[in-house]
């Protein structure tokens, strides 16, 4: 495939991909860089720094995404302790399925279309905020633009082996975060919808195939979650026990808040005309493209009989995938818009010039949610300021304690400063000092802490505020 598209592709066009890519690339490396978030340096703390063994059963909190966590376990023991090291894995995942995308655009429509999706999928706000976050999420879309690309290739030729492929690549996928089952079920549907639609004499030696796909999707998901619901039941997969119980009840009052918390998610992280450009595109792409609206019955026939099993719509970062597939309709909708142009107002408008204008203005046009999208999700710098300070001061005896808020961040902060982890919590030896990391929004910041870790304030008399920012503090006080 990758021969047969680079005979038929010219030198500008190629050029024009790579550029696409590199901003794209860019762009979730200037995330990259960005303060740490609660979430990951939790997973960090609780998961990565432990055995492997723990990581591959332990899923006593879903920031444990098993197959991302074995990756930055990986990535930090080559790289050492840091946000860039950790994210590491996220960023080559994202990255690596922009190419994919693309190839699987092109094949399934043309290279205009492609360059198109690609320039909207480069530059979407969401994509970008989980390519560069230590989470399982951008490893769920890579096997599935695996999964879409290998199903086109099982559309034509029904190959065994490309059948058992995309069964292995969902499994991969949906191991990364269990709520991306979801994508697992859009690609057998839509494959089977594909099928029925262009076969008959041969239909039922191809979905035999896609069954054998299915089958080892199931069984391969099972394999690799075995050692997590040996430990803690199938349920805790789809309804953790540290998470809001879910019930038919609650969903029917709540699912059409959630929908919205969706659909303000998507338009936060775009250029809001992005945004009604894909509402508006996903319905004529619907209605003029019979491939495309066999993509999107198997998006929906893959999510809705889900939600309603499992009672919940979830947060809107697992249905973060379905981006791939809006930004397409967008992109098929422009195509025909343009062409519209071309035919009827402006003859001289040929599909390179248009479509690489387009591609460039709406790369133009989505930096300005860019700023949204870094600081939608609550960041931690201070943390990475005060272990810094703290790891020049810190001496044998002295112990670090931070409230619920600071502790992770801060602690994660320290092992990146080479500090021991076992100065964290706990009391300072007796005669030793303690230094407190406060919260400068609570009201009482001191009691705060040393409620949380069940200290006397007798014990502490006298604190000194060492250093202060505008949300953290560090107070230092010696104990009796």
């Amino acid at each position: 495939m990758f021969d047969r598209y680079g005979e038929r592709t010219s030198a500008p066009h190629k050029r024009f991909v790579m550029l696409l890519i590199l901003i794209g690339t860019a762009l979730r490396a200037w995330m990259l860089f960005a303060p740490i978030t609660y979430d990951e340096a939790f997973a960090y703390i609780a998961f990565v720094a432990r055995p492997v063994g723990v990581i591959m059963s332990d899923y006593s909190h879903p920031t444990n995404h098993v197959p991302y966590t074995l990756l930055a376990k990986v990535s930090t023991g080559i790289f050492g302790t840091g946000t860039v090291a950790m994210r590491l894995p996220a960023f080559i995942a994202g990255v690596l399925t922009l190419p994919l995308f693309y190839l699987f655009v092109r094949g399934m429509f043309n290279r205009y279309i492609a360059l198109m999706a690609l320039a909207l999928v480069a530059s979407s706000g969401g994509l970008i905020e989980y390519s560069a976050l230590a989470r399982g999420y951008s490893i769920s879309w890579l096997c599935m633009a695996a999964a879409l690309v290998l199903g086109r290739h099982f559309i034509n030729e029904n190959n065994p082996v490309t059948a058992v492929l995309i069964g292995l690549v969902c499994a991969l996928g949906a191991w990364s975060v269990p709520a991306m089952v979801l994508i697992a079920a859009m690609v057998h549907i839509w494959l089977f919808l594909a099928l029925l639609f262009k076969y008959d004499q041969s239909l039922r030696a191809r979905l035999r195939n896609l069954l054998l796909s299915a089958v080892v999707f199931i069984l391969v998901a099972l394999l690799l979650y075995l050692p997590v619901v040996m430990v803690h039941g199938v349920d805790q997969l789809f309804h953790h026990a540290v998470l809001p119980e879910h019930s038919w009840k609650k969903f029917a009052t709540h699912h059409a808040d959630q929908a919205l918390e969706l659909w303000v998610y998507f338009t936060d992280t775009s250029a809001a005309w992005v945004a009604l450009l894909g509402f508006a595109g996903l319905f004529h792409a619907t209605y003029i493209s019979s491939k495309f609206r066999m993509l999107v019955m198997g998006m929906a026939l893959g999510a809705v009989p889900l939600v309603m099993l499992l009672s919940d719509v979830g947060p809107p970062r697992i249905w973060l995938f379905t981006l791939y597939i809006f930004h397409l309709s967008s992109a098929i909708a422009l195509f025909y818009l343009l062409k519209f142009v071309q035919d009827k107002l402006l003859p001289g408008f040929g599909k390179r010039v248009r479509t690489a204008g387009a591609c460039l203005i709406l790369l133009l046009l989505a930096w300005p949610a860019m700023r949204e999208v870094r600081q939608r999700v609550p960041r931690y710098p201070e943390a990475a300021w005060a272990a810094h300070l703290l790891a020049r001061t810190l001496e044998p005896g002295d112990h670090v304690l931070a409230d619920a808020r600071w502790e992770a961040p801060l602690a994660f902060h320290l092992l990146a400063e080479d500090v021991a982890g076992g100065v964290m919590g706990g009391a300072p030896t007796t005669g030793h000092i303690g230094y407190f990391a406060v919260d400068n929004e609570s009201p009482e910041p001191m009691s705060l802490v040393l409620r949380y870790h069940e200290l006397d304030p007798a014990q502490f008399p006298d604190p000194t505020m060492v250093e202060e920012w505008e949300r953290m503090g560090i107070f230092a006080a010696r104990l009796r």
